[in-house]
């Protein structure tokens, strides 16, 4: 059998405060190169990115309570900053004075056409835009069918009319029994069972209604 070389407590010793300073050296170091490349501070053993993007940390947004309006008609705005609705610490613009007036929060109709409204943050580098049209009403809508008398399980198309021909109108469709015939967002009828039912088109900006009947065999 070989001898064993014999050790002594002095190099034992040694040898353990030479590893202790190098991993020492090497905690250290990564802790540097983290900090050098994420811009990072470190609070105890954790290490807190801070990031110079505001727009990563703040949100704003702009609701229009009507995104159409006649003229002469007002509307409010509301701002949100982080989710919360605010009334300081922002600015609004309008893009065309001509299309609205702006009064704190309430903008104004003056003459028929389209305008972006933008919010910005005075506090933050962080802005949001809506776009709200002036219309002209419809003064009378008129609602047709593609044909009166289909069959069980057919479908059939509705058509709607505006006056004046250059109004602007948002259209909702019902059918007085859903049992009989279906409609859907675009006035598109079909037919469930045998009857008549009546099929009606509102416009959700005047509150004028037109409607048609449709037969099914």
């Amino acid at each position: 059998m070989g001898k064993r070389k014999k050790v002594k407590k002095e190099d034992v010793k040694l040898n353990r405060m030479l590893k202790m300073s190098f991993i020492i050296c090497l905690i250290s170091g990564i802790i540097a190169l983290v900090l050098i490349l994420g811009k990072g501070k470190v609070f105890g053993k954790s290490i807190i990115k801070i990031s110079s993007n505001e727009e990563d940390t703040h949100t704003i947004e702009i609701v229009a309570q009507d995104l159409y309006l006649m003229k002469e008609q007002s509307t409010q705005l509301k701002v949100l900053i982080d989710g919360k609705e605010v009334t300081e610490g922002y600015e609004i613009t309008v893009e065309k004075p001509d299309i609205f007036s702006l009064e704190g929060n309430t903008v104004t109709a003056l003459a028929v056409g389209s305008s972006v409204i933008s919010v910005k943050s005075t506090d933050y580098n962080i802005e949001a835009k809506t776009n709200i049209d002036v219309i002209i009403p419809i003064t009378k809508l008129t609602l047709t069918a593609e044909m009166y008398n289909i069959a069980l399980g057919d479908t059939v198309s509705t058509f709607y009319q505006l006056r004046p021909t250059d109004a602007v109108a948002i259209l909702s469709y019902e059918s007085s029994d859903e049992t009989i015939a279906t409609v859907d967002n675009e006035g598109k009828v079909k037919s469930i069972s045998k009857g008549t039912v009546t099929i009606t088109a509102t416009d959700e900006i005047t509150g004028k209604t037109a409607t048609c009947k449709i037969n099914i065999k």
